[in-house]
């Protein structure tokens, strides 16, 4: 399986927005999901996630298997919230077991807003290159030495990915099973054991690389680039603003 967690190179425009602009969406986009209560609200916001992903050049199959784990995820939940949320009306029953409509109501809210998030907080990821997130936490008045460290595990991550599937195809080679979810679950240890390894060993080069040249040896640090608020930044920043404060003043009516 894929991961998601990571930089989509693209020459859209919101992929050219100041990362401060898509650090506003993706916290009014929390903050937002986390206080609405009206299912259409939810909906919506999850509709418009969407269609900004389309609107960055990126396509929503990306979202597969995401939505593939919220699904398995989210049956489970309604059904729970359908059993033991006793409100509203009786649905069906099965055997001796009563599911309410209100119950089930409860679990789709709660998966909608689930599934929002979980995609709000990949979008910003595959917008904002580690670059970016260095230079905004720079700009935010992190010292660099802890600023770094973030975008340094974002770029990292693909490598990570790589080397999950290349210790995939080595144990399926010996001979491990890893073709279902059972048996994947089942080869954990002899799978995690080496990455987890593998991943300290390449944590101590870097860390040693950047010892040697140099870094941390000076107090303060200089970046090739900056960030700066662009006339089409400051145009999506205020229509940030006046789309949150018309879906909150629904939500107040």
């Amino acid at each position: 399986m894929k991961l998601l967690l990571g930089y989509n190179e693209n020459d859209s425009f919101i992929h050219k927005l100041d990362p401060r602009v898509k650090l506003l969406w993706l916290l009014g986009n929390g903050l937002a999901l986390m206080s609405f209560q009206d299912i259409r609200l939810l909906s919506l916001c999850l509709a418009i996630v969407l269609l900004t992903t389309m609107l960055a050049g990126t396509s929503l199959i990306i979202y597969l298997p995401m939505i593939k784990i919220m699904a398995i995820i989210g049956v489970q939940f309604i059904l729970l919230q359908g059993i033991f949320r006793h409100e509203g009306a009786i649905l069906f029953h099965l055997s001796n077991i009563n599911f309410y409509l209100g119950g089930v109501l409860v679990g789709i809210k709660g998966i909608l807003r689930l599934i929002a998030l979980a995609f709000s907080f990949l979008q910003f990821l595959m917008w904002t290159s580690p670059k970016e997130l260095t230079l905004l936490f720079v700009k935010s008045g992190l010292p660099h030495k802890y600023a770094i460290l973030t975008g340094m595990t974002l770029h990292f991550i693909p490598v990570i990915e790589k080397d999950l599937q290349d210790i995939y195809e080595s144990q399926q080679a010996r001979g491990l099973e890893l073709t279902t979810g059972l048996q994947k679950v089942k080869g954990l240890l002899p799978v995690m054991l080496p990455l987890i390894l593998r991943s300290l060993k390449r944590t101590k080069e870097v860390a040693l690389s950047m010892e040697l040249k140099g870094y941390t040896r000076y107090p303060t640090r200089t970046f090739l680039e900056g960030i700066s608020f662009s006339s089409a930044d400051i145009i999506v920043f205020c229509s940030i603003i006046v789309y949150f404060g018309g879906l909150i003043s629904f939500q107040i009516k």
